[in-house]
């Protein structure tokens, strides 16, 4: 089914109130219905001062923005319906070239016959928009605040902003409209031309609430303008505090469509992770073993939360199914379901009737029981820890061997190892903060 555009605007007079969005819907067409995000994925952020398309053509600002493939981008300097710009709005033509949902927030609202600001590019439906002024000494500033549907009912704040160029004073009192605007939203993304420098007292106060995703996750000096030949940092992705998993950060090799730089950053979503993802074993099957076998994972978390689901990496099939289980370190059998065989190969998963809470720090085990062997296995796959968001299967020698195995005719609790093979059993876990 074809998806439409989206034009939000709510024109917000003060950092506490403000009227309801306006919404209007162009019937541009764009592309399929963005696909629900897989959970335990990721999620790309995208920053980037477009210039109003003054130095190439909107159809080489998209191509840049593609060959990144964002979920999320966060514009600044764009027209909508501008004589420079020849009464195009950018917004929607981005929109448009990227098939992406899109929003657009004025900054200035009668600007050269048009309207020239801030928009948003999503992969996901936009839900809400709100216009929030901020004290700005010369040209008006604002951050345009969004709410991103990633899936049914899990909603997320994505902000857009571009401060000043009048003084340093002006910068920090736009900071601390935001931080202000922001509270409460540990969940915020926060993507913008601060024109600041990291060492600027403007970023050091929106650093009490966010964190930086380059300093964090990227390398090199993450310079970004001029985009020429950049010799200064003032484009920034910055994360809420509820985003704990440290992210991929890049400045994108784009010298001459814009003055500026863009800046990806690509962050684990927090609510629903797992221990291996996609990934897959080089041993699908361990072909010359057919014993009934338990085989297992030991594993923690660094934050309380729940398991919602067992899974492992299946390569054969087994007419009689699979039990997967999940244990304590000591043995106590806390959840146990059954597995249905299916797609070969792949991951196998099973949900839990009843999600089981578990305590940050504490080891667990998730194994399953095949009648027939031939499991998955890498021989030294444990060997050194295994990190992925919250979740960390340890070290073999570190936890008196992982992963584990207990030759059974029933299943039972398996505390065996052997040459530190990772046996690819894993869990959904879901942190006990989630949006």
């Amino acid at each position: 089914m074809p998806f439409r555009a989206l034009f939000l605007l709510a024109l917000m007079t003060t950092l506490t109130h403000c009227a309801p969005p306006e919404v209007a819907e162009p019937a541009i067409e764009t592309g399929e219905q963005p696909q629900a995000l897989t959970p335990g994925g990721s999620l790309r952020f995208m920053t980037y001062n477009i210039k109003h398309g003054e130095l190439s053509s909107l159809e080489t600002v998209a191509n840049v923005i593609k060959a990144q493939a964002p979920d999320l981008v966060a514009l600044q300097e764009v027209d909508v319906l501008t004589v420079r710009s020849n009464k195009v709005d950018q917004a929607a033509r981005l929109g448009q070239l990227t098939g992406m949902f899109y929003s657009f927030i004025p900054s200035l609202t009668n600007y050269d016959s048009g309207q020239y600001g801030l928009a948003l590019l999503s992969r996901y439906p936009i839900r809400s928009a709100q216009r929030v002024p901020l004290r700005s000494a010369a040209e008006q500033r604002v951050l345009a605040l969004f709410e991103v549907e990633l899936e049914p009912s899990r909603l997320i704040p994505v902000a857009v902003t571009h401060f000043g160029t009048t003084g340093a004073s002006e910068r920090v009192q736009q900071a601390e409209d935001i931080k202000a605007a922001l509270a409460g939203k540990p969940w915020a993304l926060l993507g913008g031309d601060l024109n600041a420098s990291p060492s600027e007292s403007s970023i050091s106060s929106l650093l009490q609430q966010f964190t930086d995703a380059w300093a964090r996750g990227g390398s090199g000096s993450g310079y970004t303008s001029p985009a020429i030949l950049p010799t200064k940092r003032i484009d920034y992705v910055l994360l809420g505090s509820a985003w704990t998993s440290p992210p991929t950060t890049s400045v994108v090799n784009a010298a001459s469509q814009s003055d500026h730089r863009p800046v990806a950053a690509t962050v684990i979503l927090p609510w629903s992770q797992t221990l291996f993802g996609d990934r897959v074993p080089s041993t699908a099957v361990q072909g010359d073993d057919t014993r009934a076998v338990e085989v297992g994972v030991r594993f923690r978390s660094n934050v309380s939360g729940t398991i919602e689901a067992l899974r492992f990496y299946r390569g054969t099939s087994n007419a009689n199914g699979y039990v997967a289980h999940l244990w304590s370190n000591t043995g106590t059998l806390l959840a146990q379901v059954p597995v249905k065989d299916g797609r070969i190969p792949g991951w196998q998963e099973a949900p839990l009737p009843t999600p089981i809470s578990i305590t940050a720090g504490t080891v667990y085990v998730v194994s399953y029981f095949t009648s027939n062997g031939q499991f998955a296995r890498d021989v030294s796959g444990l060997a050194n820890a295994v990190v992925s968001g919250n979740l960390t299967a340890p070290g073999s020698a570190s936890v008196g061997g992982n992963g584990v195995f207990l030759y059974t005719s029933s299943g039972g609790f398996p505390s065996s190892s052997y040459k530190d093979a990772n046996y690819w059993a894993d869990v959904r876990f879901k942190p006990a903060a989630s949006p």
